[in-house]
């Protein structure tokens, strides 16, 4: 779980450092440029209902760790959860399902980012506890 934690500390201070909205936008928009590439996942099984845009994920399970790729049309969405899969991947389930993130109690978060896309993340936090789960089983 303290992989969790440091993971999650590391990328809030990225985005603390940024300083401004603008900073922050542009910054999503290189990381997410660095991930165009047309991933073998991008299929009906793994696109995520309930977003305004497009997101795949892709879980596999290798050693009793859960890892997880993602993919979105959306060169924001392609970043953030490129973050998020970061804090999350290659952990254990039990540690998955048991973490509270506290990205959306930050500040920062909430101030640079829309309701809606707060809500897209959280559907990917939700989708990643839920195959966790079947992982654990």
């Amino acid at each position: 779980m303290n992989s969790l934690i440091h993971r999650e500390k590391k990328i809030l201070h990225i985005f603390s450092t940024l300083k401004s909205k603008n900073n922050l936008y542009k910054y999503l928009i290189y990381v997410g440029n660095k991930i165009n590439y047309s991933p073998f996942f991008l299929n009906k099984n793994n696109l995520l209902s309930g977003c305004q845009t497009k997101i795949w994920l892709f879980f596999f399970y290798n050693k009793k760790y859960l890892f997880i790729l993602s993919y979105s049309d959306s060169i924001l969405i392609r970043a953030l959860t490129f973050f998020l899969t970061k804090i999350y991947s290659n952990n254990l389930p039990i540690n998955i399902i048991n973490y509270r993130s506290f990205l959306f109690q930050n500040k920062i978060l909430k101030y640079f980012f829309s309701n809606k896309r707060n809500n897209a993340l959280q559907i990917i936090i939700n989708r990643i506890r839920y195959k966790a789960v079947k992982y654990l089983i």
